[in-house]
């Protein structure tokens, strides 16, 4: 029963896997499917006009047949029964590489002299790479080469490979590893090229900002000063039925009473906001800020007095000074961390219209632990396995910057974050600090 269960377990991580390699990627399905099945129909028809009445003729027809109709399943992948929609990535993947090395590595070796096969053979590492992510196209290549000389070795009783095949094989492979550092460097430079831009506009934004900000806020503390009289004037007319005084409900009375303290709290929150995106931007952010000794305590009240909580979001905060613990770090960097897990946490609990925010500390082995976990609405296994990645401009799931922010921060200090989470129910965001030696 342990070996059953730890194989669903397998599977199910292989599953999400490949779902979320195939929707990161995201290749052209239906285009491959459309020229895969021409292509394979027309090779098919070759073969019938040919008349190729041998062994390997026929076989190479019936693999032909095989790859239109895988071709043509994932064309009409819309009309699948919708239990079976789930398999839709497990399935590309062996379209994928039934089509394009399992199929051309089987042609070159019925016929290894044939120019135009090599070229074919040669070519599906260019397709591979274009239609897959770089250990996909490692892995399918791989395994489509082991299963198309498996098989011919079976169809021919032998299991001898023609040793001049061999430096094809690992001329291929070496390609592919050249072609995997070529975009894998290129990915580097234009992630690095988006995050410089990103820091760049980010700068000029909080530039022009601040400023009104700053005035606004000035603005608002000086009118908070008198407002109250014109409040206290307005009613002491209104008991002595002054004429042509207008008329104000009570709610609207009671917001306007209100109405400067939410004007500054959203401006204060604006310039909170601010340098957290920009610190979120800044991929060599700790090397900018001085090591020290913190106290975790202290890096929880101050992120507590600088968040601007609405008083309903201030009750839904549940925090008692547990066991302090210190650590080595930056304030402003763990502070901007803090700050981030409650606008996300208080950004649900607003989406869910309920929860609550549990902050806690504990300790484990070799490592402090800070708990921050809101009640609202859970996160599914997808949004988990990409959690703490950069997603620049990913607002569909609420993933983006500030998650990757804390995972660099927390891994730069020695530790990790982790997230432990029930879909409709709860997230808990697992900070471990490493313990300080004395």
């Amino acid at each position: 029963m342990i070996k059953i269960g730890s194989s669903k377990r397998i599977m199910s991580r292989l599953h999400r896997k490949l779902g979320r390699n195939l929707r990161d990627f995201n290749p052209p399905l239906t285009l491959f499917a459309l020229l895969g099945s021409l292509f394979y129909s027309f090779y098919c028809l070759v073969l019938l006009f040919l008349r190729v009445q041998n062994r390997m003729g026929d076989l190479g027809l019936i693999l032909g047949l095989i790859a239109v109709f895988l071709c043509l399943g994932l064309f009409f992948r819309k009309n699948w029964p919708k239990y079976s929609q789930k398999y839709l990535a497990l399935y590309w993947y062996l379209t994928l590489s039934y089509c394009l090395p399992f199929f051309f590595t089987f042609l070159f070796l019925l016929n290894p002299s044939s120019g135009l096969r090599l070229m074919a053979f040669g070519s599906l590492i260019f397709w591979l790479v274009l239609l897959a992510d770089l250990n996909s196209a490692f892995i399918l290549l791989f395994l489509g080469i082991l299963a198309a000389i498996g098989v011919f070795c079976l169809e021919n009783g032998s299991t001898l490979i023609n040793s001049q095949l061999l430096p094809v094989f690992a001329l291929d492979m070496l390609f592919l590893l050249f072609i995997a550092f070529l975009v894998q460097r290129k990915n580097r430079l234009e992630t690095a090229k988006k995050m410089k831009t990103a820091e760049a506009v980010g700068s000029g934004i909080a530039h022009e900002l601040r400023t009104p900000l700053s005035a606004i806020i000035m603005g608002i503390e000086g009118a908070k000063k008198y407002f109250p009289v014109f409040i206290d004037t307005y009613q002491l007319a209104k008991q002595q039925n002054l004429k042509g005084l207008e008329n104000i409900s009570s709610k609207r009375l009671e917001v306007l009473s209100t109405l400067f303290d939410d004007i500054e709290r959203e401006a204060k929150f604006s310039n909170v906001f601010i340098d957290m995106l920009l610190c979120n931007v800044k991929q060599d952010v700790y090397k900018q800020n001085a090591i020290e000794l913190l106290s975790i305590n202290d890096c929880i009240h101050q992120a507590l007095q600088r968040y601007p909580f609405s008083e309903e979001q201030e009750k839904l905060i549940h925090w008692e000074d547990g066991p302090d613990f210190s650590f080595l770090g930056s304030a402003k960097l763990m502070e901007h961390v803090l700050l981030n897990l409650l606008k996300n946490a208080l950004y649900q609990i607003d989406k869910a219209a309920k929860g609550q925010i549990q902050i806690r500390q504990t300790a484990q082995g070799n490592f402090n632990i800070l708990c921050f976990k809101d009640t609202a609405t859970g996160m599914s296994q997808n949004i988990k396995d990409i959690l703490f990645q950069q997603h620049m401009g990913d607002t569909a799931n609420r993933v983006g910057l500030g998650l990757a922010f804390c995972a660099r921060v927390m891994k730069a200090l020695g530790g990790r974050i982790e997230c432990q989470s029930l879909e409709g129910e709860f997230s808990e965001f697992l900070l471990y600090f490493p313990r300080i030696k004395v």
